[in-house]
């Protein structure tokens, strides 16, 4: 039976096509983080350091303000450092990490063009309430987080990239046996018809998380290398997709694992999705194209027919968090402001859609 499993694990990954996309997108990935690190500039006492000795002395400097970020300290940082903005007479930030977090996080900096310190002024008011009180008051943990803020943006993309991978490859899973003639004589042995079918499941399961792990341990290592793991104990609500209002781990490296653990709950509930398509589809073409939509619609529901309220509001809004447990959108669920019971019910609602799909799967492909 096991021999069964190995065969459709070799078949599945012996599809030039996938390694060839991942090369592609790691190798963009990797050249885009080096290409960042090269360009990345900060200013201490008027000296201007760049690449990867900057990120080094950004760090430093950072772990001197490193703990529970306080007004004292926003004003300790502005009255050394300044306000953080670009001179266009050198091309290149006049600041460091320090100064760029209280600038753009604490002032109307991003109401201005960015170029003149002049003209940028801590908010006040209602606008210091709506916009920086929640840094002060819930006991942010400041670090270093710049690089793993970068990572958790990437990191998402990565993910949307290994689905889309995962489809060229899964999509033939049945339907490149009913092309070839194939299945009708697999299915008249015993195990062609039950196990057999549950270990090309299995396969398919087990190359999708296998995938997922794979290019996340090469994001998570290429990071660490520039970056550091500085930063990693941060407050998690200092990642820029992260939200006040809604769950959030502790730590950046919290939010992290929780990114990486909705991923892969994703990847499960795409596999199920996949191989249920590929079992009703005769060809592998129409299971890549049929898998492609079902895999994009929950981005034309909540963008476009959401919005237009065909349903009527109870009706849209229970579809609409239905489509946030999908595939396309689970991995992105924390930047929706979510409780902490509406994250587990979008993942108990990805993990029971994903099982039903592949018993659908199963039922489909042994009565064709």
């Amino acid at each position: 039976m096991w021999n069964i499993w190995k065969e459709e694990l070799y078949k599945i990954a012996s599809r030039k096509i996938i390694w060839l996309s991942v090369f592609l997108f790691l190798a963009f990935i990797t050249f885009r983080l080096f290409a960042e690190r090269d360009h990345y500039s900060v200013t201490i006492d008027g000296q201007i350091f760049r690449g990867q000795e900057a990120i080094r002395k950004d760090r430093e400097l950072t772990s001197r303000y490193a703990g529970v970020l306080t007004q004292d300290k926003v004003r300790q940082i502005y009255e050394e450092y300044g306000f953080y903005y670009l001179d266009e007479t050198t091309d290149s930030a006049r600041g460091n990490f320090c100064s760029r977090f209280v600038t753009e996080t604490f002032t109307d900096y991003m109401q201005t063009d960015g170029n003149d310190p002049t003209v940028i002024h801590f908010y006040k008011g209602q606008d210091h309430a709506n916009n920086t009180a929640p840094y002060l008051e819930n006991k942010i943990h400041f670090d270093y987080f710049y690089g793993w803020n970068d990572f958790a943006e990437i990191y998402m993309t990565t993910l949307l990239a290994a689905f889309v991978i995962l489809i060229v490859g899964l999509s033939p899973l049945f339907a490149e046996e009913y092309q070839l003639k194939t299945a009708d004589i697999l299915r008249t042995t015993r195990r062609g018809r039950q196990s057999g079918i549950w270990m090309k499941l299995l396969a398919a399961l087990f190359f999708a998380a296998a995938l997922i792990c794979l290019m996340s341990a090469y994001l998570w290592g290429i990071y660490i290398s520039v970056y550091g793991t500085q930063g990693l104990d941060a407050s998690g609500v200092l990642l820029s997709f992260a939200s006040f209002y809604g769950y959030c781990p502790e730590t950046v490296a919290g939010l992290l694992v929780l990114l990486a653990f909705l991923g892969l709950t994703g990847a499960i509930l795409l596999t199920g999705l996949t191989a249920a398509v590929s079992a009703s589809c005769r060809t592998p073409f129409f299971a890549l194209v049929l898998s492609l939509v079902i895999f994009l619609f929950p981005v034309v529901w909540l963008k476009v027919l959401g919005p237009m309220g065909i349903f009527g509001m109870s009706m849209t809004k229970n579809i609409s968090h239905f489509m946030i447990s999908m595939p396309v959108y689970l991995p992105m669920s924390t930047g929706f402001a979510l409780s902490a019971g509406q994250i587990g019910i979008h993942l108990g609602i990805a993990l029971t859609a994903g099982i039903g799909c592949l018993l659908l799967g199963y039922r489909k492909y042994r009565n064709a």
